[in-house]
């Protein structure tokens, strides 16, 4: 897991790497985070720690979102996600296999996590944020909601998001200036 916070003028102000240190910068924002080791092929309904997760948020509802790349669903999919949302209940996700990107508002700028097989991100209700799997996208993830409706976006109408996607980041066209100090 990594996460690079911005100004609003999108200036990167600090950049995690690893769990440990991203977990602890979330949680200073107020956005939960960790990691849970699952393997692809499990049966996540048999699964100790989903279950301590399941329980802790008061999880109701989850779902699993596969793309692999060529998916033909995915540009529309993908467009949908970018727009900026909030849900009416917490969403819970968990990475499977392969990475995502979710940017996340704060009074002040953004967030942009980088997730990858193993870790979760819990974004409160309420919260603006976006979900990036980039241009080819391959992941897999199980989506939990506290709600019994599942994923349902109440868009906020903000504009087309402003920090960098998943391609641009991973392509390392995004970095932490050197006066700020990097989160170990």
């Amino acid at each position: 897991m990594q996460v690079w916070q911005f100004d609003e003028d999108g200036v990167v102000t600090q950049h995690a790497r690893g769990t440990a240190a991203s977990v602890a910068l979330l949680a200073r924002l107020g956005v939960d985070a960790g990691r849970v080791e699952i393997e692809p092929d499990a049966d996540s309904g048999h699964h100790a720690a989903l279950d301590a997760l399941r329980r802790h948020y008061g999880i109701v509802h989850e779902d699993r979102v596969t793309v692999r790349p060529g998916d033909p669903a995915w540009p529309a999919q993908r467009t949908r996600f970018l727009e900026e949302h909030t849900h009416a209940d917490l969403e819970l996700r968990v990475f499977v296999n392969g990475r995502g990107l979710f940017h996340v508002r704060l009074p002040a700028g953004g967030l942009a996590v980088l997730c990858s097989a193993g870790d979760w991100i819990a974004v409160p209700a309420g919260l603006a944020h976006r979900f990036d799997g980039g241009r080819l996208a391959d992941f897999e993830a199980l989506r939990f909601f506290s709600r019994a409706q599942g994923w349902e976006a109440l868009p906020t109408g903000a504009g087309a998001p402003t920090l960098p996607l998943l391609d641009e980041l991973l392509a390392g066209r995004v970095t932490a200036p050197r006066a700020v100090a990097r989160l170990a």
